[in-house]
C-alpha cells in the first residue's frame, strides 16, 4: 500500500525557522514592491510588536496573530508580488537532501502533505512552490482564540485530511524536528527525525511502535522507505 508522507516545514523541509525570517522580513520592510510610506509603516508596526514580545507583553500566539493581520494589510493590492519575493528567498533554505523527495511528490510519484504551524499567509503558497499539493497551516483568517496548527491541533488536522482523502489506512511517514509533533509521532509508523540526535533514545523508548531514523540522507534508504 502506498505510504503518505507528512512533512513538517520549519527545521525539517527548511533548515531554518520560517517564522523568524518572516518577522525579520516585515521588520526590515524588505519588499521592493511596496511604496516607501507603506514600507515604513510596516517596519514600525512590526518592530513595535516584536519589542512587546521581547518585553513579555505579547505571547507567541498573540504575536503571530498580530503579524498575520499586519502582513495582510501591508500586501493588499500588490498582486502577490511581496509574497512571491519572500517565498523565493525562503526557497533557498530547503534542505538539499530532501529535494529528490519533494520532486517525487511534485511529480505525483509520492503522496505528501505539508503540515505546519507556520502562517498560511505564506506557507500555503510556499507548499505549492515546492510542488506539494496539500498544505495544512495556521489559517490566515482566524479568531484570536484559535490556536496555531500545532501539537494535538496539527495531529487532528492531519487525521481529518487523511479521512477526507480516503487515506486513513495507508502507512504514514513523518518528517519532523520538534517535540511539538509528539502527538503526530504517536500516530505514524515511520519517523525521520531532524531534531537533536540526543532526543532519539527518549523517542524510541516512548514510541516503541515507530521506526525512527535520524534525518534522511542515504539514497538507497530513500528508495526502500518511500
Amino acid at each position: 500500500m502506498r505510504s503518505v508522507l507528512i512533512l513538517d516545514l520549519d527545521g525539517t523541509v527548511l533548515s531554518v525557522n520560517s517564522f523568524r525570517l518572516w518577522a525579520s522580513y516585515m521588520l526590515r520592510a524588505a519588499s521592493p514592491h511596496m511604496a516607501p510610506g507603506r514600507r515604513l509603516g510596516l517596519a514600525l508596526r512590526a518592530g513595535g510588536a516584536l519589542v512587546a514580545r521581547k518585553a513579555g507583553l505579547l505571547g507567541h500566539e498573540a504575536l503571530k496573530h498580530h503579524l498575520q493581520s499586519l502582513w495582510q494589510r501591508s500586501v493588499a493590492g500588490d498582486g502577490g508580488a511581496t509574497l512571491a519575493h519572500f517565498n523565493n528567498g525562503l526557497r533557498r533554505h530547503v534542505r538539499p537532501e530532501l529535494q529528490p523527495l519533494l520532486s517525487a511528490v511534485a511529480a505525483g510519484r509520492l503522496d505528501g502533505v505539508l503540515a505546519t504551524a507556520a502562517a498560511a499567509d505564506y506557507a500555503q503558497e510556499f507548499g505549492g512552490l515546492l510542488g506539494i499539493p496539500h498544505v495544512l497551516a495556521t489559517p490566515a483568517i482566524r479568531p484570536r482564540t484559535m490556536p496555531s496548527n500545532i501539537g494535538p491541533h496539527k495531529r487532528d488536522a492531519v487525521l481529518d485530511f487523511l479521512a477526507r482523502q480516503g487515506w486513513m489506512e495507508r502507512p504514514r511517514i513523518l518528517f519532523t524536528d520538534h517535540e511539538d509533533d509528539l502527538p503526530l509521532i504517536e500516530i505514524c509508523g515511520t519517523i525521520h527525525w531532524f531534531g537533536p540526535a540526543t532526543a532519539l533514545p527518549a523517542l524510541a523508548a516512548r514510541f516503541p511502535h515507530a521506526a525512527l531514523h535520524q534525518g534522511f540522507t542515504d539514497q538507497e534508504d530513500r528508495r526502500e522507505r518511500c
